[in-house]
Formats: C-alpha cells, sequence, structure tokens
C-alpha cells in the first residue's frame, strides 16, 4: 500500500481509515506469525451483514494460530475509532476506547464471531468458558475530538509488543508524524519514539 499523495497525516486531524488500515498491515507484516490486523472494516461487515458476509476474509489465514488480533472499529453515529484487542494467550477480548466507551455488544459480537470462525474453519466447536470480555477502563484518553485514530493506532502498537499503555494525549503530535514516517517507509521503527 502507499501512502495517498493528498493524505498529510501531520496536520489532517482525524484518521481515516485507509491510514488505520495501512498502519495495522505494518503491524502484521512485522509479526505475522503471531500477530494478525483486520481492517477497519471487519468491524463493521460483521455487525450489519454477519458472519457469512465476513466468513471468507480469513480464508488465507488460522486466525486461531495467532496469539494477537486487534480490530479496528469504527462507531459511524460517533465517527470514532476503538480497538478490540484478541488475546489468545490470556483468553481475553479487551475494548479499548479513548473517550472512556464501554461496549460489551461488540465484545460478546467478537466472541461469537469466533466461535463460528472455529467451527467454520476447524470444524470443532469452540470453547468459550474461561474466556474474559473486558472494556479497559484504564487505556489512556484523549482530550480533544479528533485524536481516536491516533490512539487505536498507539494502543495495538504497544500492545503488539507488550508494552504498557504509557503514553497520553500529550504525545498524539509525535505520534502522528511517526505514524506518517514509518507508513511512508513501510516499516515500523524499533521502539515507540
Amino acid at each position: 500500500m502507499t501512502v495517498s499523495k493528498n493524505l498529510d497525516i501531520k496536520t489532517d486531524l482525524l484518521l481515516n481509515d485507509e491510514v488505520i488500515n495501512q498502519y495495522m498491515d505494518l503491524i502484521t507484516q512485522r509479526s505475522p506469525e503471531t500477530v494478525y490486523t483486520f481492517n477497519t472494516f471487519f468491524y463493521s461487515a460483521l455487525s450489519n451483514k454477519g458472519y457469512e458476509h465476513v466468513c471468507r476474509w480469513t480464508k488465507k489465514v488460522d486466525i486461531f494460530s495467532k496469539e494477537k488480533i486487534f480490530i479496528p472499529v469504527h462507531l459511524e453515529e460517533e465517527n470514532h475509532w476503538c480497538l478490540v484487542y484478541i488475546d489468545f494467550l490470556k483468553k481475553t477480548i479487551k475494548y479499548y476506547d479513548s473517550l472512556g466507551g464501554r461496549n460489551f455488544s461488540c465484545l460478546k459480537q467478537i466472541l461469537r464471531y469466533l466461535m463460528l470462525e472455529h467451527v467454520n474453519k476447524k470444524h470443532v466447536d469452540f470453547r468459550p468458558g474461561g474466556w474474559c470480555l473486558v472494556n479497559d477502563r484504564d487505556c489512556p484518553k484523549q482530550l480533544n475530538i479528533w485524536d481516536c485514530g491516533v490512539f487505536v493506532c498507539m494502543y495495538a502498537e504497544y500492545l503488539s509488543r507488550n508494552k504498557p499503555l504509557n503514553f497520553s494525549q500529550k504525545d498524539m503530535g509525535r505520534f502522528r508524524k511517526q505514524i506518517y514516517r514509518e507508513i511512508k517507509q513501510k516499516k515500523l521503527f524499533k521502539e515507540c519514539e
């Protein structure tokens, strides 16, 4: 993928789906054996059209062989980005919202997706016992109305590296520049700057 010529992450207030998808792709490319990221259209397709509409999206990947899955979630009514993080090792599905929102229906829908996907691809029931659905209330919060996409990218970046989410609103300008440079170079930096 290439950075759109008319895209300037440094000055655009809202990160759009194109930027978020490119950044999520870089996270997957860095650790393809353990990490998988869905694109920004996955959750809306799943929630609006059902499992049958998205069941072929993973025909070339076994998501159950991964340790971590990231799903950007766009809340259309609020024009707001959030992140779902599936941790197969800890059996958790977490929802990260930089405005502090909770979304149990989203978490339940992702768990149902895993159950249907497991039966479809593995031909064995997925046992949801022991899985925790968590709205993460302690994640870094935004103090404006336009940085949600940057927060989503950084949640995924830090979690993919097993780093604590120890950033804040004051880091967003620097992170926007980092995202721009990393997409342009088609490679993530070794450490979050």
